[in-house]
């Protein structure tokens, strides 16, 4: 089963005049899928289109089945899909610890346990952080506030744009491993997108690789991590992609 469908997308940005995607079409299978590609490639775009945060000018997405232009209210479509955007700020009046409690008890699960709530700040790491409003932590604590967040709401699947970026190495394994497991076992989809390789190697059952003017690949990441894929998807030998992700993730920290 495809939990995400893209059908003969295009989409124009407001202030671009070519489109990003044109006659894009791509099925995202059910599980935890890591999407890679090149910058420019449009693999945000994407994952906002697959989410349902942006519409199409021509084509149909799917979430579970059902098309994103017939959600009738935001509630209805963040029922289907949460969505982490990459580098996301905002602030609050509220303390940390006091929001996480706010989105648990309002959000779509169904029973509702202090034991998560409390295995979530153990995982993510945020005892330190929940006296504290948004504005007043690091940008890795506030990812990992973020990632809470998502699961505390309880959508059916989950979309998440470089959601690690600024944590430390082992809290990005410490984390993209809870998600996947979190995932398989409570029958989420978690569609992601993170630069660096060896993460989504290791953390995703299916892999989607944006290619420029070809049709994506997707498939079981096992079979989709070749190195004729990955050289193809980034136009360099495949030794040199660990520097080519170091320099990205510089930019994005900084």
């Amino acid at each position: 089963m495809n939990e995400f469908i893209l059908k003969d997308i295009t989409y124009t940005y407001p202030d671009m005049e070519e489109p990003t995607l044109k006659n894009f079409s791509v099925e995202i299978p059910t599980g935890v899928t890591s999407v890679i590609g090149e910058n420019g490639t449009g693999k945000s775009t994407m994952l906002l289109l697959a989410g349902g945060v942006v519409l199409p000018e021509s084509g149909d997405v799917f979430i579970g089945g059902k098309n994103t232009k017939d959600f009738t209210s935001m509630e209805e479509r963040q029922a289907a899909v949460s969505f982490v955007f990459q580098n996301m700020e905002f602030e609050s009046e509220e303390p940390s610890g006091d929001l996480l409690q706010y989105v648990y008890e309002n959000g779509f699960h169904k029973e509702k346990k202090e034991s998560f709530l409390q295995e979530l700040i153990q995982v993510f790491e945020l005892s330190d952080v929940l006296t504290r409003k948004t504005q007043e932590v690091s940008k890795g604590e506030l990812q990992r506030i973020i990632m809470a967040f998502s699961l505390l709401y309880g959508s059916k699947s989950l979309i998440m744009d470089e959601p690690v970026f600024a944590l430390e190495d082992y809290q990005k394994e410490k984390a993209l491993e809870y998600l996947s497991d979190y995932s398989h076992k409570n029958d989420m989809s978690l569609l992601f997108c993170a630069h660096e390789l060896n993460l989504c190697e290791k953390y995703s059952d299916n892999a989607c690789i944006l290619l420029r003017d070809e049709k994506p690949i997707v498939g079981k990441t096992k079979d989709v991590f070749t190195k004729e894929n990955l050289e193809a998807a980034y136009n360099v030998p495949l030794a040199m992609l660990k520097h080519k992700e170091s320099l990205h993730r510089d930019i994005l920290e900084n």
